[in-house]
């Protein structure tokens, strides 16, 4: 008899319904892709960790357009740009 707890009520799994049976392993399904795109997600993310820095890297000798000396430059994050442009947008609306 193996038992699964389900919003915190104990079940048998023996004696699940058929259709309740089939619920359960779509769910599994679900939460495995998601782990799966999760990995995939980190995966990336530490890439393109590693490109910036690469690039960052690169551009230290090169001429900046417009500026005397080059000091820095620095890869800005797409939830950054998206996050000044969403709080833009409030001040716009609510000003």
């Amino acid at each position: 008899m193996a038992n699964i707890t389900i919003d915190g009520k104990v079940y048998d799994i023996d004696t699940l319904p058929q259709e309740v049976k089939g619920q359960l392993a779509a769910l599994q399904q679900c939460d495995q892709k998601i782990n799966s795109w999760n990995m995939d997600i980190a995966i990336a993310q530490t890439a393109r960790g590693a490109y910036a820095a690469e690039l960052n890297s690169l551009l230290e000798g090169v001429e900046v357009v417009g500026a005397e000396t080059v000091d820095a430059v620095e890869v800005v994050e797409a939830e950054e740009v998206e996050a000044e442009e969403v709080e833009a947008e409030e001040v716009e609306a609510n000003g």
